[in-house]
């Protein structure tokens, strides 16, 4: 054959070839079987979801049982999310169930496996949840470990996901190891009721290494101990108070956890706690939340640096009815009926205090003007028991000239300030509620800004200086700082109130917390169940009934409930809205950084 022919030859092949490449499939990678998951994508993207959440409440679980205080979880806050994640994975393994049924490929091989081990995850956490059985959460850690690999398998068979690989990577560095030793560990009971073990719990002394199943059979578990001797001595003296216990050898656990902190996962837990002094009612955080200062009744007041040392412990001669921090943090405030001025962090006393006719009822820091102004009552409350005051002190405690201290009619004032430095004062009298505005340092006289209708409870103003808003006997009204006319009722008299740093005005009555925006339209309304205390942080947080801390989103008020973990007694809030802390149980500070 000539070159000639070899080479048309050639290029019939070539052509024929082309041909059929553009009539033939072309094999892609990671591309499914026309038989194969069609939804193996969304269900890969919501098993990561799950295990991303079990990683990071792995990782604050670790921590708590390590002993550590920054971001960690309660055992009985686990439990809460371990139930509710229980409700995500039946969902999802009956989805899997649903899609995988007729269906042949890798995808559908690697989807059922995932699935079956979720569900002995959903198991393992609830074993935890229900007995607080660390060898339940061993057996956790392992489920997650495997549930991210059996999701790396999967994704293989998949298009590519950068959602996916960004969720495996993130759920993959949170580090969390168990170690198991040989323990000696009490069990006590089994008791007839969860109020029968937790009577024999507080006869026990309330042991702090000691737990109480949640469900029947009630037992209480003390250890581990690695002792036997101790853990058979415990065995006798709880024989003595007729309670019968048995002491078996078992392997006990221990916790550690590396990587990164999971701060955007578990911006609803703690990301600080702090044990506080005594019984301790009131808390003030500094503007960047590094310092907290809790106080009781005992008249304490307790000073805790970043590092939760406790720096200072000042007493005054009764309880703390204020406290607050300068906006450097260089001195801190406390007091009752005597208002005293300290250094941080020796908590020395500074400059002269401000002695009141009876307890002081507000405190705040004004910006820009740098200085502390409180608040009080008469020494009676009623217009023939004499005058209320308002008084101010300098950071250092150094005295202020006019217009302080001013005199308020007995029922006393309500106080706001604006970034701008101005102070408002709020005070009734004629059946009417004045504000008032003055600079100090600038104004030796008061400026009305508005006269609202009613018997003034509460008075706000946003930190722009552009809004205010006050409660009355009458209503609740909103105005324009620099316009009176604009006063309007904008509904009933609320429980509180507050603006938010971007100027949205939250009301918080019992059953619903109602957002307005700048324009006075209303942005959207969250039912509650008890509305009772209020912070416009970067999210609206209320207090709803006395141990429910809800987090509303300020674009549709969508409420996620923070983990404070019992009765709390106090709630507020950096001065940026970023750090919001609650006293809990009267004897811990809870902060949770917001996102």
């Amino acid at each position: 054959m000539s070159g000639a022919s070899t080479r048309r030859l050639l290029g019939s092949v070539l052509a024929l070839a082309w041909a059929m490449s553009c009539t033939q499939p072309v094999s892609v990678p990671n591309a499914p079987s026309a038989r194969d998951v069609e939804t193996g994508a969304k269900l890969a993207r919501d098993a990561g979801a799950i295990l991303l959440q079990y990683s990071a409440y792995d990782y604050g679980l670790a921590g708590a049982l390590a002993g550590e205080k920054t971001r960690t979880v309660t055992p009985a806050r686990y439990a809460t999310v371990a139930r509710d994640a229980a409700k995500s994975i039946s969902g999802f393994t009956s989805s899997v169930l649903a899609t995988a049924l007729d269906r042949t490929g890798p995808i559908r091989d690697r989807l059922v496996p995932l699935a079956d081990g979720l569900a002995d995850l959903s198991k393992d956490s609830g074993a935890y949840a229900d007995g607080g059985d660390p060898a339940a959460f061993a057996r956790v850690i392992t489920d997650v470990s495997a549930g991210w690999q059996r999701v790396r398998d999967l994704s293989v068979s998949l298009p590519r996901d950068d959602a996916l690989q960004t969720a495996i990577a993130r759920g993959l560095s949170f580090v969390v190891a168990a170690k198991a030793e040989k323990r000696s560990l009490v069990t006590a009971g089994p008791f007839g009721t969860a109020a029968e073990a937790q009577q024999a719990f507080r006869a026990m002394g309330s042991p702090r290494n000691g737990t109480i199943t949640q469900a029947a059979p009630f037992v209480i578990r003390i250890g581990p101990y690695a002792d036997r001797a101790a853990a058979d001595e415990l065995s006798a003296a709880i024989a003595k108070q007729q309670i019968t216990s048995v002491v078996t050898d078992e392997q006990s656990f221990s916790f550690s956890r590396s990587g990164p902190v999971p701060d955007v996962e578990l911006w609803r837990e703690p990301s600080r706690v702090q044990d506080a002094h005594g019984a301790s009612r009131r808390l003030a955080l500094s503007p960047d939340a590094n310092w907290i200062v809790t106080g009781g009744d005992d008249g304490y007041a307790a000073l805790f640096d970043q590092k939760g040392v406790l720096r200072a412990l000042p007493q005054s001669f009764a309880g703390l009815s204020v406290l607050g921090f300068s906006d450097d943090a260089s001195f801190f405030a406390v007091g009752g009926q005597v208002v005293n001025f300290l250094a941080v962090p020796s908590g020395q006393v500074v400059g002269s205090g401000m002695r009141f006719t009876s307890a002081a009822t507000q405190l705040l820091f004004v910006p820009t003007s740098r200085l502390f102004v409180a608040g009080a009552k008469g020494p009676t409350g009623e217009p023939s028991g004499g005058a209320g005051v308002i008084g101010g002190r300098a950071p250092d405690g150094a005295t202020i000239g006019a217009p302080f201290p001013i005199p308020t009619p007995a029922a006393g004032s309500q106080l706001a300030a604006s970034d701008l430095g101005d102070v408002f004062v709020g005070t009734t009298s004629g059946g009417g509620y004045d504000v008032e505005v003055f600079r100090p340092g600038k104004d030796a006289d008061l400026r009305s800004v508005a006269r609202v209708p009613g018997v003034g409870r509460a008075l706000v103003v946003d930190r722009a200086g552009k809004f205010g808003a006050a409660i009355t006997d009458q209503g609740t009204f909103r105005f324009a700082l620099g316009d009176a006319k604009t006063l309007a009722r904008v509904g009933a008299p609320v429980r509180d109130f507050a603006f938010a740093p971007d100027g949205t005005l939250y009301l918080m009555d019992q059953a619903a917390l109602t957002a307005i925006a700048q324009d006075g339209t209303v942005r959207w309304t969250a039912p509650l169940v008890d509305g009772r205390r209020l912070v416009g942080a970067t999210r609206a947080v209320v207090l709803d009934g006395t141990d429910r801390l809800l987090a509303f989103a300020p674009a549709d008020g969508a409420a996620e409930e923070l983990g404070a973990g019992g009765t709390i007694q106090d709630l507020t809030m950096s001065r940026d809205g970023r750090v919001v802390g609650v006293i809990v149980d009267a004897r811990r500070a809870v902060l949770f950084t917001l996102p």
